[in-house]
């Protein structure tokens, strides 16, 4: 005869899962498959290309003008790292362990924007250095280094908050990518200029109204003046509203409630 089965139930004075260790984890997944070592091999060659380009060009520009263009690919493998830490799991269903290992979902869901954090700033850190490196050698002017880490590291901030929002709001690798690349600096460009088509010369075009508040890139573009105004902070505002806030706030509520399978 066997021994009866004794069965353990859940001790509720366990103590629960440390929150550090749990960013630490999403930070190995961040780098734990095929795709973001793709993603980081390609931005090191784009890198390779600019300072290929920096160095041998016959004049440099200043500080700003290099980091700028660091900036202009790296924000977008950035978000895009971000959108695959966060859809790579609901697409392959795996998020069904972490949420079985971590049942509070917000704490899940902040260890990842903790995580894209830090690799941001790690990159951004490292396209820094660089870009001083390349500057030092040539002998170019440090003049707007303080306005352009500001302007660029504000713009670098927005882009990957944009992204993590767009992904937890749509929870598909593709559709997330797809939204984050073409949404903003296609569609909404496009739909203002056609807008602006037949517009009266002195009137102001529909584009010139308008794009200041919900096209990132002109929103965004008055934080790198030397003394940029309340209107300028303005219309990042709304602008970090309608494309990090909205999205954010739906990502948040579908993470939450919704049924994992």
């Amino acid at each position: 005869m066997s021994a009866p089965m004794t069965v353990k139930g859940i001790d509720p004075n366990l103590a629960s899962i440390p929150f550090w260790r749990e960013v630490l984890v999403e930070l190995r997944k961040s780098v734990g498959t095929r795709g973001p070592w793709i993603v980081l091999g390609v931005l090191g060659l784009v890198w390779l290309g600019v300072c290929a380009v920096a160095l041998s060009t016959g004049t440099l520009g200043s500080f700003g003008e290099l980091l700028t263009s660091f900036g202009v690919m790296t924000r977008i493998f950035v978000g895009v790292l971000a959108i695959l830490l966060v859809t790579s799991e609901w697409g392959q269903r795996s998020v069904v362990t972490a949420f079985t290992l971590e049942p509070r979902r917000e704490r899940v869901l902040l260890a990842k924007l903790t995580a894209v954090a830090i690799g941001a700033a790690v990159i951004f850190a490292g396209m820094l250095v660089l870009t001083s490196l390349i500057v030092a050698i040539r002998g170019a002017s440090f003049a707007d280094a303080a306005d352009a880490i500001r302007g660029d590291g504000i713009r670098a901030l927005f882009d990957v908050l944009m992204a993590f929002a767009i992904a937890i709001a749509i929870l598909n690798t593709a559709g997330a990518m797809v939204t984050y690349l073409v949404v903003p600096e296609v569609i909404v460009p496009t739909v203002l200029l056609l807008g602006s088509i037949g517009t009266t010369a002195g009137e102001g075009t529909l584009f010139e109204k308008v794009a200041p508040w919900v096209y990132p890139r002109d929103a965004l573009s008055g934080i790198g003046q030397v003394a940029p105004d309340a209107q300028d902070w303005g219309q990042v505002l709304v602008c970090a509203v309608i494309w990090i806030g909205l999205p954010g706030l739906l990502g948040v509520y579908r993470v939450m409630t919704n049924e994992v399978k």
